[in-house]
């Protein structure tokens, strides 16, 4: 019988999340599965192949973009396409719920497999851990849920995406903001599934003061950053930040509108 793509049971979240180890994703990959395997607009696809699941790949919807993360495949299973299988498949269920752009994150790896299918690389983006020094002039203040609306626009602005799927289920908002008097000036909200934190900001000001209380300590805290947010990525390497992660942003389709200048910060590496 050959190897066939099928959607996961919830009950194999735990072999999932082994499959992704063994496929080089990390000790904590399992707390990013919750999100997919548990939200409404969002899927975990597996390759089962003699009763065995020996690939994996989830799926996350917002509209009219959607995101590709966590795909990998066992390694002695390579190089039989099912990589390719899993992205075709991915791709279909995010263009049958309106997904005209698709995104996701590369590795090294990975962008091949993409390549193929059209994707084109558009900079990397580095995930870093540890301590951020102090940054005065600016109030921050903690988010509340009156707050709700006011970063789903900012997070539009800053995105091209409507990610509410992902803010709705953040309850409640962790996290803190910037005002200007008038409306949010950028915020920095906790992820629910990891360690990261989406961080907004309209100005390099914002931002940076807003991954400054994002990562305060006394514990190192980790930063998800573009690399093509200079202001950003030269934050963490004057703060001594170590590097531990990066990966390719890649899409198929046209620029939803990223401005990579006004994100500080991502929930992880699966769907920005």
């Amino acid at each position: 019988m050959p190897a066939t793509v099928r959607p996961a049971l919830r009950a194999e979240a735990p072999i999932v999340a082994d499959l992704l180890r063994r496929a080089g994703f990390g000790s904590t990959v399992g707390r990013l599965l919750d999100y997919p395997f548990e939200g409404p607009a969002a899927k975990v696809f597996v390759v089962e192949d003699h009763g065995a699941l020996v690939g994996t790949a989830s799926v996350a919807s917002f509209g009219a973009t959607g995101w590709i993360g966590a795909l990998g495949v066992e390694p002695a299973a390579r190089r039989r396409g099912l990589g390719g299988a899993l992205t075709e498949t991915s791709i279909e269920w995010l263009r049958e719920r309106g997904a005209d752009t698709v995104l996701l994150y590369a590795t090294e790896q990975g962008r091949p497999v993409y390549e193929r299918v059209g994707f084109v690389a558009e900079g990397s983006a580095t995930a870093w851990r540890g301590v951020a020094g102090a940054r005065r002039g600016m109030a921050v203040r903690r988010l509340t849920e009156v707050d709700r609306d006011k970063i789903l626009a900012a997070d539009r602005a800053a995105t091209g995406e409507d990610r509410v799927a992902v803010i709705a289920q953040l309850r409640p908002l962790r996290g803190v903001a910037i005002d200007d008097g008038q409306g949010v000036m950028g915020f920095a909200v906790a992820s629910a599934w990891g360690s990261g934190a989406a961080i907004i900001g309209r100005d390099a000001d914002v931002g940076l003061a807003l991954m400054s209380a994002a990562a305060a300590g006394p514990e190192p805290a980790t930063l998800i950053v573009p690399d093509t947010n200079p202001a950003a990525a030269e934050a963490v390497r004057r703060w001594g930040f170590a590097r531990y992660n990066t990966a390719e942003r890649m899409r198929l389709g046209p620029d939803p509108g990223y401005v990579a200048d006004r994100v500080f910060g991502m929930f992880n590496l699966f769907w920005g």
